[in-house]
């Protein structure tokens, strides 16, 4: 066999490599199944584990910069949600609590829509949309890390009682 500038050349002259051996299709349900059994399985961890105000902060930017980053205090507000104490998971991020709720009604509408073997597609958002988030989510960090003596202020940062 001599392989020169890519080509191949095979010695045996008429040789043809075996064709793939066809896939069954993938039902359109168990994705969206396995999605939620994975995120179960978290919830039930999140549960049991409660990530309480006590002990070292589990966050990266938190342990190595002292900061809170955008999702600091998500794990105690996905365990205030699960409880049902919504004003409690808001006090630890209130990103988080608004987001967790709207990504599980996509998740049943993306379920429901699987099982009914219709395909789901999020709307894409234009560019400038993307960066007006993007920015949020940059002064919200900023000003959860700004230490200064305004409820509100105190109230978007992850250690607030």
């Amino acid at each position: 066999m001599t392989v020169t500038g890519g080509d191949r050349t095979d010695p045996r002259p008429g040789w043809v490599p075996p064709a793939e051996l066809p896939r069954p299709p993938r039902p359109r349900w168990v994705a969206p199944v396995a999605t939620g059994a994975a995120l179960a399985a978290g919830c039930a961890a999140v549960a049991l584990w409660d990530p309480g105000d006590g002990g070292t902060a589990v966050c990266w930017s938190r342990s190595v910069f002292g900061v809170d980053c955008p999702l600091c205090g998500g794990l105690r507000a996905a365990n205030a949600l699960l409880r049902g104490d919504w004003l409690a998971a808001a006090d630890h991020n209130v990103i988080v609590a608004v987001g967790l709720p709207i990504a599980a009604v996509l998740w049943a509408v993306w379920l429901v829509r699987s099982l009914q073997d219709r395909p789901f597609r999020l709307p894409t958002l234009p560019r400038p949309a993307l960066v007006a988030v993007g920015v949020a989510l940059l002064a919200f960090t900023v000003v959860r890390n700004l230490d200064v003596d305004v409820g509100w202020v105190h109230w978007l940062a992850a250690d607030a009682a």
